[in-house]
C-alpha cells in the first residue's frame, strides 16, 4: 500500500510527548483541516523539527500519510500572539478531524477569536440559550457540554 504526501500551510494547535523521544503534533491545516501527526525523534536534543512545532506557530509542513500522518519536514513562517492560545485549544477540542473549513482557516490567518470560531462551527451565541435555565444573555460556552450556560449556571458547573 502506498503513501500520500501533502505540503500545506498549518497552525500548530498543540504538541504532546509520545514514547521516549517522539511527539504528536496537533495541527490545523489549510488543506486537510485538523490532523494529528507523529513526529519521530522530536524530543531529542538535536531535533531540527521540534522548535518549529511549538503551539501558536504558523508553519509550512510536509505530511506523509501511511496508516497515519507523520511530519516529514516543517518550517516556521510566523506565529500568532499568546492571546490566541485559548482559541487554538477550542479549535483542537471541537473541530472534526480531517474536515477542512476555508472560513475557519481564513479566520485563523486574519482575526482569530473564540466567538467567531464558535459561530463558524455552528455554535453562534446569537441563537443560544442557557442549557440550565433558558436565559439568553451573558452566556458562556462549555467545551465539555458543547452548550451555552448563563454565568450562574456556568459557575455551578465548575
Amino acid at each position: 500500500m502506498g503513501s500520500n504526501e501533502y505540503f500545506t500551510e498549518a497552525v500548530v494547535l498543540d504538541k504532546e510527548p509520545s514514547g521516549e523521544f517522539d511527539s504528536i503534533a496537533h495541527l490545523y491545516t489549510q488543506e486537510l483541516g485538523r490532523v494529528s501527526a507523529s513526529v519521530t525523534s522530536a524530543r531529542k536534543i538535536l531535533s531540527k523539527l521540534n522548535s518549529h512545532l511549538e503551539p501558536l506557530n504558523l508553519v509550512q509542513v510536509r505530511l506523509v500519510e501511511k496508516n497515519r500522518f507523520h511530519v516529514a519536514d516543517v518550517l516556521k513562517t510566523g506565529a500568532l500572539d499568546r492571546q490566541h492560545l485559548d482559541a487554538l485549544k477550542l479549535i483542537k477540542s471541537i473541530t472534526p478531524e480531517a474536515q477542512p473549513d476555508p472560513e475557519l482557516w481564513h479566520l485563523i490567518k486574519t482575526n482569530l477569536n473564540e466567538k467567531d470560531i464558535l459561530s463558524i462551527l455552528g455554535f453562534d451565541s446569537q441563537f443560544a440559550a442557557c442549557l440550565g435555565c433558558g436565559l439568553k444573555k451573558d452566556l458562556r460556552f462549555s467545551i465539555n457540554d458543547l452548550s451555552y450556560f448563563c454565568v450562574a449556571c456556568y459557575d455551578r458547573l465548575l
